[in-house]
């Protein structure tokens, strides 16, 4: 079976404390044939969640990094595509579009994790499933916003808000019965413009689900959606790859046969 691993941090990023090479090392001892790095490329300030980068350094420095590490440990044991995970498109859409357009990237990963005028998911205080619920609402027309934008390969962890909101004991997660009609409008557009979703499996990995769940998956490759990514969300070696191959049995379980690779931001397919 061919393994990759399709989200995968470093030291680029703020939340890591890893090399690449420690990455690459871990990565292959967990069997996988080929990963991306996709480092956090976030449009705001994390110190302070109302200001605009003046132009992240994430592009220049994964490519930099990636040659440096070659030079001294020479070529890696797996084959290695280099990413972004592209956060927070909407506060400068412009950055955005420049940022995805770096020469030398394979693949550009959207994501939401500060929604305007609100902080980072992993920060907020989860206080009553009503305010959960409101997030929701709010997160999938932010989602539907940012799938119209053509800077981006897959959208990134789906409904990864309840990670957090279980940590406050709140079990809610992202529904059909509920969020069905921005679910569709939000798949329908990202199948419509070309583009894909990931299966994040740091759900998985801390005892949840999936990212996006099983029945979003289902209904994803019911609408004709074939991109897919899967990916472990590793920001250390312990996690490297760490749940992948249930993420692609549950990719086989929801009806994919093949899982999405990218180069030079073009896709192929690889049989499951």
């Amino acid at each position: 079976m061919f393994l990759y691993d399709y989200h995968v941090h470093s030291d680029i990023s703020l939340d890591s404390e890893a090399s690449m090479y420690e990455m690459v090392e871990a990565t292959a001892k967990m069997g996988m044939q080929q990963m991306c790095f996709t480092n956090h490329c976030d449009l705001v300030d994390w110190s302070d969640m109302k200001k605009i980068k003046s132009r992240p350094t994430a592009p220049e420095d994964t490519l930099l990094k990636y040659r440096q590490m070659t030079r001294e440990h020479g070529a890696p044991p797996i084959d290695v595509r280099l990413g972004l995970e592209l956060g927070e498109a909407l506060f400068d859409v412009d950055m955005a579009l420049s940022m995805a357009g770096t020469p030398g990237l394979d693949f550009i990963m959207g994501s939401l994790h500060i929604m305007q005028g609100l902080g980072d998911f992993c920060i907020l205080q989860y206080t009553s499933e009503k305010q959960c619920y409101e997030l929701y609402d709010q997160y999938m027309d932010e989602l539907i916003e940012i799938a119209k934008l053509d800077f981006f390969d897959t959208m990134a962890h789906v409904g990864y808000c309840h990670r957090y909101m279980s940590r406050y004991g709140f079990d809610i997660k992202l529904t059909l019965d509920k969020y069905g009609d921005k679910i569709e409008t939000l798949f329908s557009i990202i199948i419509a413009n070309g583009k894909g979703i990931e299966i994040n499996c740091s759900g998985l990995r801390d005892g949840l689900e999936a990212f996006p769940n099983e029945p979003l998956l289902k209904l994803y490759r019911k609408m004709g959606g074939e991109i897919l990514t899967i990916g472990s969300d590793a920001h250390a070696p312990q996690d490297a790859a760490k749940c992948v191959k249930e993420g692609f049995a549950l990719a086989q379980e929801c009806g994919f046969k093949y899982v999405t690779t990218f180069k030079d931001r073009k896709a192929s397919f690889e049989k499951i």
